[in-house]
């Protein structure tokens, strides 16, 4: 029986009643627990708390980018191996307008309807070129120019593409061009929220001789314990810059914002905030379970972290106490995080007015990251479908296993743990009731490649190693962690807010679905046989099947990195990540030549050839800061008057076929993670799709995220028969050769 106990002191501050009931009583379950040595010694697990230098107070007032994004509360020295090198990375440069004006046409030529929508566009360009342009181009590189300016495009893209997004960050809303919004373009509509799946994490020490075949408070307790590992790394200074070719280091300033940080809903923009990793108040992770949120420390009176046994211990704890003492699901107040910002931030402002309440988000902001226990049992199994070779995978297990990660729940099963969430958080970690796992992850100010690099090293570590050995010999518990619950005081106004919420969330979600495919036939070694960029070949695939499935081409967005500059930053939609325009002339006529019968094989392979080589040049430029999209929106910034902005030579910026040529009906993106056979985000045109995909050594996984009235069922057969059409295509050209 679990004895409840009065909070120690030295885990109260800033805390809410400390119980795991709706009860007045201040209590918290404690649970002995067993020692086991540490996975990975980076030195001492034990904490000297330092004072943060930045608080959570909450303010009405909005702080100024500079105020809340440069130089954020970071307990990595700026002297150390992470950071020492980081103030010698270039500024993110400004391309010749020239250049950048020849390059809209090309990209937009195969998109034209015709030769006369075409011939006005390149009318609009060269007005522009021989006047206006000039000007915005003087400007913008004077910007660049300014004392203490490390990144022109920064502070723009930040507020357009992320805090002044208005839709929820769960799944994406478009916000379509208008004249209230001029700025906005579908490049700059883009999606806030990821998430990656995990192969089936260790449900016990690799000592236990019969496992159970599940065990989500094991699998929390591990994954909280490798995830603080990476901390500590983070923390002394010891993660390695990711190199950047021959070019030298990535930046890695989005790795301060890793932990102990929150968004923060306001209006016109959000904005950020978080403290110091080595604070006193950053050393607790928060739990969500059943809709409720608890406080669960890492560490105890003196800095010691807890070990995975005393806090598997902990948290099963917590998980029984709950499920015999507490009726019902809680309030649900983290629906409200999922909702549209300005209906959050409505919320949010009458919520925090409650001093206790107040006190609850500072908490959730302070902490590591979030846990949510899903009570939900995916069964992420895969079933051979229909492709060359037999090898293909696909199945509705790992399609629900996906939409209860991307969006807390499945096709037609409702908000399912819709507030069994933190949204605002960059860091949330989920732990199904079978012990399946995964990540979700807050776009705004954390990237995919360092999360990626953090669920790499958590998923590694827990599956390729014997993470915790658990030997008679282990001395008694020297601690257990006291949680804490976090009750909010919901009153009318709130609890009106959280039912309408649950149903703006269902109505949001409910629209949108998924598909996934496994192709089997080959991966990035046998494309790298046949002398190709593997990157190049998918984005082929990409392109061939949308023309079989719509019949026509389309724009087509792929992230390049930019990371070699200062606040560069990669993959998905970062605030500084440049574009690859992926439709172009070759790649047009590639998929009409792949789909006409009367093209011979010679030709089909020499317009696959000039298509690669086109993709190649347009990634090497756009990951030299020398892209077109992030250049013309920079350009847009930069009218010093409405009468400049609505002049004739501005006109450039309303072309319908710019306007196109602009909006990602295809937006792909690749990551790599070796334990993740899910990985995803939501598309960006209502009228396209969202393909996250990864090229793994012998085989390719697609994720295709869309609407419902979009033929995704349709496209992701065809992406299937595009890579075999595109190997068959290599392989007879081979056996042609030898003949």
């Amino acid at each position: 029986m679990l004895v409840p106990r009065r909070v120690a002191a030295t885990h109260s501050s800033h805390s809410a009643r400390s119980v795991l009931s709706h009860h007045s009583s201040s209590r918290s379950f404690i649970v002995p627990h067993a020692r086991v040595p540490p996975l990975l010694v980076t030195g001492s697990r034990s904490f000297h708390f330092t004072k943060p230098n930045m608080t959570m107070t909450m303010t009405p007032r909005t702080p100024s980018w500079s105020e809340w994004r440069l130089n954020p509360p970071s307990a990595t020295p700026l002297d150390s191996t992470t950071f020492k090198n980081q103030h010698r990375l270039p500024k993110l440069p400004v391309p010749d307008v020239d250049v950048t004006l020849d390059k809209v046409l090309a990209s937009c030529r195969p998109l034209a309807s015709d030769e006369g929508e075409f011939e006005e566009l390149r009318t609009k360009v060269e007005r522009f070129r021989q006047g206006l342009g000039k000007t915005l181009q003087e400007r913008l590189v004077r910007r660049r120019e300014t004392e203490g300016m490390r990144n022109w495009i920064a502070e723009w893209w930040d507020h357009d593409a992320y805090m002044a997004y208005r839709d929820s960050v769960v799944v994406n809303v478009a916000i379509m061009p208008n004249d209230a919004n001029p700025t906005y373009s579908m490049a700059s509509v883009l999606q806030v929220s990821y998430y990656y799946g995990f192969k089936k994490l260790p449900q016990a020490p690799s000592s236990v001789p019969s496992p159970p075949s599940s065990d989500p408070a094991y699998v929390a307790a591990s994954i909280i314990h490798t995830a603080l590992e990476f901390r500590r790394l983070l923390i002394k200074g010891l993660l390695e810059p990711e190199p950047a070719g021959k070019e030298g280091e990535l930046c890695m300033e989005s790795y301060k914002w890793a932990f102990n940080a929150n968004r923060i809903p306001a209006k016109p923009a959000d904005y950020a905030v978080k403290i110091r990793e080595d604070a006193r108040e950053a050393q607790h992770v928060v739990v969500v379970l059943r809709n409720r949120f608890y406080k669960v420390p890492v560490v105890d009176g003196k800095g010691r972290e807890f070990t995975v046994q005393e806090m598997r211990k902990g948290l099963q704890g917590l998980l029984d106490g709950v499920e015999k003492e507490v009726k019902g699901e809680g309030e649900g107040v983290g629906i409200l995080t999922g909702l549209n910002r300005d209906t959050w931030t409505d919320a949010y402002q009458h919520l925090i007015q409650d001093e206790r309440n107040k006190k609850i988000v500072e908490e959730i902001s302070n902490s590591a990251f979030v846990v949510a226990f899903d009570q939900h049992r995916p069964e992420p199994r895969m079933e051979k479908v229909e492709g060359k070779g037999g090898k293909n995978l696909a199945g509705e297990g790992i399609r629900d296993f996906s939409e209860r990660l991307w969006k807390a729940g499945g096709e037609g099963k409702g908000i399912g743990e819709g507030a069994n969430r933190w949204w605002d958080k960059p860091q949330q970690w989920v732990v199904f009731a079978n012990g399946e796992s995964g990540f979700i992850g807050e776009h705004s100010c954390m990237d995919g490649t360092p999360t990626a690099r953090l669920s790499d090293f958590v998923s590694k570590r827990l599956l390729t190693r014997q993470p915790i050995e658990v030997g008679s010999s282990d001395p008694a518990p020297q601690a257990t962690p006291q949680i804490e619950a976090l009750e909010f005081n919901v009153d009318a106004k709130t609890q009106k807010a959280i039912e309408e919420g649950k149903k703006e969330f269902e109505q949001h979600v409910g629209g949108h679905e998924m598909f996934y495919l496994h192709y089997g036939r080959y991966g990035k070694e046998g494309i790298k046989r046949n002398k190709t960029s593997p990157d190049g070949w998918v984005q082929m695939a990409f392109q061939l099947a949308y023309y079989m499935t719509h019949g026509k081409p389309c724009g087509t967005y792929e992230a390049a990195q930019v990371r070699r500059f200062q606040l560069g930053r990669t993959v998905f939609r970062p605030i500084v990540v440049e574009t690859v325009r992926i439709c172009t002339s070759a790649t047009l006529a590639f998929a009409q030549a792949m789909t006409s019968s009367s093209t011979s094989l010679s030709e089909k392979r020499s317009l696959f050839a000039q298509a690669i080589s086109q993709h190649g040049m347009d990634m090497k430029a756009a990951s030299s800061g020398l892209g077109i999209d992030r250049h013309l929106f920079g350009l847009k910034h930069l009218f010093n008057s409405p009468e400049e902005a609505s002049s004739s030579e501005a006109q450039l910026f309303q072309d319908h076929l710019l306007k196109r040529s602009s909006t990602w009906t295809m937006s792909t993106s690749q990551i790599y993670i070796e334990h993740s056979p899910a990985y995803g985000w939501g598309r960006v045109d209502p009228n396209g799709y969202g393909i996250p995909y990864m090229i793994h050594k012998d085989y390719l996984q697609f994720t295709v995220t869309c609407e419902r009235h979009m033929k995704g069922k349709e496209f992701i057969a065809n992406l299937g028969k595009a890579a075999d059409m595109i190997m068959d295509m290599m392989e007879t050209s081979a056996v042609e050769a030898k003949a």
